[in-house]
């Protein structure tokens, strides 16, 4: 599913809301969880930052009853709100392992507004230090006490090339069930790190894809290319 336009302002939490009436619209025989607050059986692999726009945001819909896959595409297309685009939908074996402990990278386009050029080069050689900085502790700040994360296992490539109105990322980020460093956070540490002022509106964050990255994740090359 995409998720695109003023749909970004969309948390994941209305984004689950908004898929359930739709499904419900859709009159799709959803499968119920037990006990006494049923709850439809849909998940997501991974949720998205609010603010970001993607083109990768699956999702498991549990039927109570089969349906066939062009049946449910039409019926549940016809249903979303403006924003949301199901893109295709495909049928799973019940016993597949749930999408959120399959996939565990995540892939972002990300476009950082910076207009001069010297500003430009100062964050490539923030991220060039980073790349061979023991770690890279990011402070959070939260209810008022401050944790940090070290942001470098989490991080699997980074490419930077140029663009019209600054600079455009190709940012690869491990998603990891102890925690994970959101796209739009690791790039305002570089800034940081670099001494470049950013406004609130000078990142731009799209999900490109979500994977399956085989192997120990902790290990995993930082490249620039």
């Amino acid at each position: 599913m995409a998720k695109k336009g003023l749909a970004r302002w969309i948390s994941h939490l209305d984004l689950v809301r908004a898929l359930e009436r739709a499904l419900r619209r859709a009159r799709i025989p959803v499968a119920l969880s037990r006990g006494h607050n049923p709850l439809p059986r849909v998940s997501f692999a991974s949720a998205l930052g609010l603010g970001a726009t993607s083109e990768a945001e699956y999702f498991d819909v549990e039927l109570s009853r089969r349906m066939p896959v062009s049946a449910f595409t039409v019926a549940l297309a016809s249903q979303l709100p403006e924003g949301l685009e199901l893109l295709e939908a495909r049928e799973v074996p019940a016993t597949s392992p749930s999408l959120g402990a399959r996939v565990n990278l995540a892939a972002y386009r990300v476009t950082l507004a910076l207009s001069d050029s010297g500003a430009r080069e100062a964050f490539r050689a923030a991220w060039t230090r980073a790349r061979t900085a023991e770690g890279l502790v990011i402070p959070r700040h939260r209810e008022g006490r401050v944790r940090f994360l070290d942001a470098r296992p989490l991080v699997h490539s980074l490419a930077i090339a140029e663009s019209p109105d600054g600079l455009e990322l190709r940012l690869d980020l491990v998603l990891d069930p102890r925690g994970t460093v959101r796209p739009e956070e690791f790039v305002a540490f570089l800034a940081q790190e670099a001494g470049i002022d950013l406004p609130p509106d000078a990142i731009r964050v799209h999900r490109t894809g979500l994977f399956r990255q085989e192997g120990e994740r902790r290990r995993l090359p930082w490249e620039l290319y």
